[in-house]
């Protein structure tokens, strides 16, 4: 997907999980390919993280990494780091940790964001990730710097949604294999 920038964030505790989730084996794959394997259909691709480990993968699937160096700030750093690092029309900001995140689900947010608003998920009416962000909130999204993550960037703006399926809305934060 051209002139837009898919943003991993791939930077967070696991304190939930007690370990780094995205190293987690789930179904025959690490928590991190499943992002991966999404992350195919885009030309940049930026991985935001903490972790050698998951550095080493993203840059063997030649993505660009962006090491966060303070990740105790919380997802508002992450996003500052990838938006920051973004220079493309527009950028997905997506986290790590749903493995059920459909391709489709992404395209459809391609297909319908018109440069001038935010693109965001919704699930029985809230508000959750994946997000995108036309390039006219860049500057928004890089004063970021807490854990509340780029919701507080809608403020009264207009937005654009589109529907999660119950599946995909599920993100891991404890070891399971209900999900």
């Amino acid at each position: 997907m051209n002139n837009i920038s898919l943003i991993i964030l791939a930077s967070g505790f696991s304190r939930r999980f007690l370990s780094n989730k995205l190293l987690y084996e789930f179904h025959g794959k690490k928590l991190i390919e499943y992002a991966f394997a999404k992350a195919s259909a885009f030309s940049d691709v930026i991985v935001v993280t903490q972790y050698e480990k998951i550095k080493d993968m993203a840059e063997e699937q030649g993505y660009r990494v962006i090491m966060n160096d303070h990740p105790e700030y919380g997802q508002g750093h992450s996003i500052a780091l990838g938006v920051g690092a973004c220079q493309n029309d527009a950028c997905i900001l997506m986290v790590a940790d749903m493995p059920y995140l459909k391709l489709d689900t992404l395209k459809e947010m391609v297909s319908i964001q018109d440069g001038k608003h935010i693109v965001i998920c919704e699930h029985d009416g809230i508000l959750c990730n994946p997000m995108l962000l036309p390039n006219c909130y860049y500057e928004k999204a890089k004063q970021l710097c807490n854990d509340r993550g780029a919701k507080q960037i809608i403020g009264d703006e207009v937005y654009l949604t589109v529907s999660l399926s119950e599946e995909e809305f599920m993100d891991m934060d404890e070891k399971t294999e209900a999900i």
